[in-house]
């Protein structure tokens, strides 16, 4: 990538992206980015360096995974309206080892896989 913005540009960045204006980009935003980044540079080391970057912003902690309730948070958003069982549903299929949390390697399956229809 090698893009080292200045702060007047990022400035314009966030101005584009900002939809609501809020000042904060949601996570639908940093996807679309994500995806946008991944179709235009499809090196798997690439795309795994995105992920990492993407899944950091919800690590927040730094522990190596994204608790459900967070990821709840994150899926209601984007796919709303759901009822409570759609995204229950969604949280079992996700966290595939019952762990209750979401790792790098599972936030990597999901993004990376194919939507199904």
């Amino acid at each position: 990538m090698g893009f080292r913005p200045s702060k007047e540009e990022l400035m314009d960045i966030l101005a584009e992206i900002d939809e609501d204006g809020s000042g904060e980009i949601e996570f639908g935003v940093i996807l679309s980015a994500l995806c946008k980044v991944l179709v235009e540079d499809p090196d798997i080391e690439t795309m795994k360096r995105e992920l990492k970057d993407a899944f950091r912003i919800y690590d927040k902690n730094g522990e190596g995974f994204i608790t459900m309730d967070t990821l709840r948070g994150l899926i209601s958003e984007l796919l709303s309206p759901l009822t409570p069982e759609e995204l229950d549903g969604i949280i079992a299929e996700l966290d595939e080892d019952g762990s209750g949390t979401m790792d790098f390697d599972e936030f990597c399956e999901m993004m990376m896989s194919a939507p199904e229809t």
